[in-house]
């Protein structure tokens, strides 16, 4: 008994540095991405903050800093406790879709230099941790059916917020107004449109459509696989 004792005090401990971890390397990704904003050819600072990749690492950065600060200080509120825990569900998987995304869509094509420290850190470094430590952690509850359809909402209300700047013509940095070429409402596709060519361009329904059904699978594979190492628990 004091053996596994001993293993569960352990893993506690892992749990929480990586908590106090991700925390660090999201802030300063976030951080480091305003600061040199101007360097990297964004005209304001602020600007980068429209995008989906600084919020959604916002997001994580204060999820696993109260979920640290909880279990350090030793508060024993469940539904605080189980109120974090979903949210650091919900918030692993926005930052996943963050890595993926940029990783998948976005570097690859990219005419520039896109590997600088902060895009590391907020695009590769804190969704492997976020991810990791998620699949280590058993929390408080199990993850719900329900939660799934929770982790779709930061990106729907992402879309929504940028679908109305880009409509808006509000300027995202660099001169366009649109964050990523999914959400161009100018390239002739529009909002349901299809444009020949080589690639062809499809309208932005059909773009935040499929991301949202990604992201419903992606949740969904998240919860079963949780619930399945941590069955036993």
């Amino acid at each position: 008994m004091e053996n596994v004792g001993s293993a569960c005090n352990k893993r506690k401990r892992i749990i929480i540095a990586l908590n106090i971890l991700i925390s660090v390397s999201s802030l300063l990704g976030v951080l480091l991405s305003c600061i040199f904003a101007v360097n990297d050819g964004y005209s304001d600072w602020y600007r980068r903050l429209f995008y989906f990749t600084q919020q959604s690492n916002i997001w994580i950065f204060l999820t696993c800093a109260v979920y640290a600060a909880i279990h350090l200080l030793k508060l024993s509120n469940t539904k605080l406790l189980a109120l974090v825990d979903t949210l650091k569900f919900v918030f692993a998987v926005s930052i996943t879709v963050t890595g993926i995304i940029f990783c998948a869509l976005l570097a690859p094509f990219a005419n520039f230099n896109i590997w600088s420290f902060a895009n590391v850190l907020t695009h590769v470094i804190t969704p492997l941790l976020a991810i990791f430590e998620f699949f280590l952690n058993g929390y408080l509850k199990a993850v719900r059916h329900r939660d799934v359809l929770l982790a779709m909402i930061p990106p729907a209300l992402w879309f929504v917020f940028a679908s109305i700047l880009c409509l808006l013509k509000v300027d995202f940095g660099k001169g366009d107004p649109f964050p990523y070429f999914f959400m161009d409402f100018y390239n002739g596709a529009g909002l349901f449109g299809y444009v020949e060519g080589m690639p062809p361009k499809i309208g932005v329904f059909y773009w935040i459509a499929f991301f949202l059904l990604f992201i419903y699978g992606l949740g969904y594979l998240y919860y079963r696989l949780h619930n399945r190492i941590h069955k036993n628990k």
